[in-house]
């Protein structure tokens, strides 16, 4: 039969074994051409041209 593990015997196996790197490498800053935007006003300011142009 096993023993079963208390709380901290699993969260000290976690914190012994399970060390994550301190030296994560982080992801570069994109430049300013390279981020894509939701261009939300533009895609009202359409809508509002193609109700009028229905409308004609």
């Amino acid at each position: 039969m096993r023993r079963t593990k208390s709380l901290f015997e699993r969260w000290e196996n976690h914190a012994i074994y399970n060390v994550k790197s301190p030296r994560k490498k982080r992801k570069p800053i994109p430049a300013a051409s390279q981020v894509s935007t939701f261009d939300y006003v533009g895609g009202l300011i359409q809508a509002k041209w193609n109700r009028l142009r229905t409308a004609r």
